[in-house]
């Protein structure tokens, strides 16, 4: 079993739901998030998902558990959308392992 964790800003909300869709994912949970950002990047840091024109983002976090395909199926859908967008907040996701559940 895996878990796949998505970040996105609120303006692509109705396009993660689509990409649930179309993954065939039939259940996730959400949660709302403010994403902040550093105005400076340090070296050997991972640059900041979020532009640094305002102090914060409003933004969805979402995680569904799934099969190794279905994640794999869920990360190309975001993988295509993110190449079709031009702009600076593509969706992250994380696929993980679920070692154990009760």
């Amino acid at each position: 079993m895996k878990v796949v964790i998505i970040f996105c800003v609120s303006s692509f909300y109705d396009d993660l739901k689509k990409i649930y869709r179309t993954a065939g994912v039939g259940a996730y949970s959400e949660f709302d998030v403010k994403g902040y950002t550093q105005k400076h990047i340090k070296d050997g840091q991972v640059p900041n998902w979020f532009a640094s024109n305002k102090d914060y983002y409003d933004s969805i976090a979402s995680f569904s558990f799934l099969t190794d395909e279905k994640g794999s199926e869920l990360l190309n859908q975001i993988t295509l959308f993110n190449n079709d967008i031009d702009c600076c907040n593509p969706m992250h996701a994380y696929m993980l392992d679920v070692e154990k559940f009760i």
